[in-house]
């Protein structure tokens, strides 16, 4: 059965390292039918979660208007959603924490319960621990299938980017998405 699959990517770099990963994904997933969608938030214009919790009043709708609105359908719609970041002070990039934080309505409107969150993540040094504990506590939180963590330590700026065999995981995980 083809699934609708949202990849988030959070690096605020083009063709940065994560999205050499959700690019092998990608082409996995498509492989199997699936329908992908790629999302680079840092090409978007949405702010963080202001706190300000009006949502509450106005029945889980955010009163941010920006390009969350349409990250808001896409999440909603999507079976698979796959978060796509380097490994920054042992969590996701900004731009992926702000578009985590403005779930925050949708969840508590239980939109987005049910899903497949899988997370695909670089960094410069060996440990990504903390990341695949926070995105477990995540996938907890907001109700998803906590599906795959992959990620490659070791990889600098200036590295080539993944290897071979992780981006061969990564093709794998989108054929199985």
């Amino acid at each position: 059965m083809a699934r609708k699959i949202v990849i988030l990517c959070g690096s605020p770099y083009k063709n940065s390292h994560s999205d050499a990963l959700a690019e092998a994904f990608t082409a996995g997933a498509l492989e199997s039918g699936n329908t992908v969608e790629i999302i680079k938030l840092a090409e978007k214009e949405f702010g963080p979660c202001l706190g300000c919790d009006l949502c509450r009043k106005r029945d889980w709708e955010c009163v941010q208007r920006d390009d969350m609105q349409a990250l808001y359908d896409l999440t909603e719609a999507a079976d698979v959603v796959v978060l796509a970041t380097p490994l920054y002070f042992l969590t996701v990039s900004a731009q992926l924490k702000a578009y985590i934080d403005r779930l925050y309505c949708i969840h508590h409107a239980g939109k987005i319960r049910g899903k497949k969150g899988l997370l695909l993540a670089t960094s410069g040094g060996p440990n990504s621990k903390p990341l695949a504990d926070y995105f477990e506590a995540l996938c907890g939180l907001v109700g998803w299938e906590n599906s795959a963590v992959l990620t490659q330590g070791g990889l600098g700026r200036s590295s080539e980017g993944p290897d071979e065999a992780t981006k061969t995981k990564a093709y794998e995980l989108g054929r199985r998405a």
